[in-house]
């Protein structure tokens, strides 16, 4: 019994740390949505990682929490979002994060990445070798029943966003469109309306 208790608390112990919420979902740090560098600062910074720059080093959880929150995050108190949104409706695309840990669906409402599998599927995400050479791989999901133009429009908004907030983190991204759609279809578990629409690679050099 001694033995059984003290397994227990092991295991509550490390889910402490690792930030998890139930099951294998990754409850994110609340995301830094104040300071580093002005506007027009990080828009002369920003840039594209070089092949030559790869493999990537990780980030940090609370940097991919504000990665983010830029492309989907609420402002405004709540009364609009960081990207335009057609008809001002709630987030329409899916941000996927693939990691050495597994597959997660982002869930922006509660800031949480919620497990799709354990499988790193990094370097089968598309066919650039510098795609499993990343830190974190983001996947932009159109969702069935929304325009494809409009997913289009949103994905490069939210793309760009988090360019920007990468820039001021001092994190490498870039921004690929080659994609290994049926392998990404598969493995995130998608609806056969919904289709990824490009890829982020993220990291530290």
């Amino acid at each position: 019994m001694r033995t059984f208790g003290k397994t227990c608390l092991g295991l509550l112990a490390a889910l402490a740390l690792t930030g998890t919420a139930t099951g294998a979902d990754i409850a994110l740090p609340a995301p830094a949505t104040q300071g580093g560098e002005g506007i027009f600062t990080v828009l002369n910074a920003r840039h594209s990682a070089l092949p030559s720059d790869f493999p990537l080093k990780s980030i940090t959880m609370q940097e991919l929490s504000s990665l983010l929150w830029a492309a989907t995050g609420q402002n405004r108190n709540g009364n609009g979002w960081t990207v335009p949104f057609a008809m001002h409706r709630a987030p329409y695309n899916t941000i996927y994060v693939l990691m050495d840990t597994g597959v997660y669906r982002y869930d922006w409402q509660k800031n949480l990445l919620e497990e799709i599998s354990r499988q790193d599927i990094r370097s089968e995400a598309g066919p650039q070798r510098i795609v499993g050479e990343s830190s974190v791989v983001l996947v932009f999901v159109g969702q069935g029943g929304t325009k494809k133009a409009y997913a289009d429009i949103a994905a490069g908004a939210m793309t760009q966003n988090i360019y920007l907030a990468a820039a001021s983190l001092g994190i490498e991204g870039r921004f690929v469109i080659t994609m290994n759609e049926n392998v990404l279809r598969q493995e995130l578990k998608l609806e056969t309306e919904a289709y990824p629409v490009n890829l982020m690679l993220l990291g530290k050099k």
